[in-house]
This record gives C-alpha cells, sequence and structure tokens, in this order.
C-alpha cells in the first residue's frame, strides 16, 4: 500500500549552510561534498551539515569572516527525508529497519529545547540531498 505523505515532511527550506569564502565556488559548481566534513565538527555525524535558524550559522565560527569581514553563508533546499537523532563521528545514519538494512536517510542535533519535530541541526550522508539556492554574505556587528 503506497502512502502519500506531504513533501514538506522530508524536505525543508530554507536551511542553512555556513562557509568560507575558499569553497563557495566548490560549492555552487560541484555541489556538497561530505568529504569535507569534520572541518568544523562531527558531533551529530560525518556529513554535511545545515541549521534550521539563519543565526545558528551565522556564528563568525561556522561563518568564517574573510579579510574584509565578510561572512557568507548559502541558503538550501534539503531533502532531509526521515531523520534519527546523531551520533558523534557516525559514517551513516543508524538503521530504520534492521531487517531489510534500510537506513535513516539523514541524522539531526537536538540543541536545548528541541525535538525530534523541529530539531537545529541537520546531517546529510549523500551529496545530492541539499541544493544551494542562495547566497547570503554579510558583515557581522
Amino acid at each position: 500500500q503506497l502512502q502519500h505523505l506531504p513533501i514538506d515532511r522530508f524536505e525543508r527550506y530554507p536551511l542553512w549552510h555556513a562557509t568560507n569564502w575558499e569553497v563557495i565556488d566548490k560549492i555552487l559548481q560541484q555541489g556538497f561534498n561530505r568529504s569535507f566534513c569534520g572541518k568544523n565538527a562531527t558531533m551529530y555525524g560525518k556529513g554535511v551539515y545545515f541549521a534550521r535558524d539563519a543565526s545558528y550559522s551565522s556564528h563568525p565560527a561556522y561563518a568564517v569572516p574573510d579579510s574584509d569581514g565578510v561572512q557568507y553563508m548559502l541558503a538550501c533546499r534539503v531533502a532531509v527525508g526521515e531523520y534519527c537523532e546523531g551520533r558523534k563521528n557516525a559514517l551513516t545514519p543508524d538503521f530504520r529497519d534492521v531487517t531489510k538494512k534500510v537506513l535513516y536517510d539523514s541524522t539531526v542535533g537536538l540543541l536545548r529545547d528541541d525535538d525530534m519535530a523541529s530539531p537545529s541541526i541537520y546531517v546529510t550522508y549523500h551529496d545530492a540531498q541539499a541544493y544551494p539556492e542562495y547566497l547570503i554574505s554579510f558583515k557581522g556587528c
């Protein structure tokens, strides 16, 4: 039996990805590449990290200012699919169905006051799960 579920359950927009000037062209031309994971952290798995809130990604630890003090973030469409809570340094999400060996599609990080319905952090493990739609450049206060 085919289930009809709303698409917004599986896709999130916008999610925010902080970056630095040196890798923007690579992301825009080739998409996200999880082989670069771990540059900032792997607390919720070794994948590509996206934040629900732009204020989280805008922190200078993630959106590293260039020599002129300009920071960069990408507003992205992300197919999060079915997700589970992430684990430090995990290479893949956990099993969604152990008997069929089906994995979850992504993992999440829960910060204070979060729940599984609205996590702060999403981590993807397939490079094609995310599409950068807008590049935002700004100077912090």
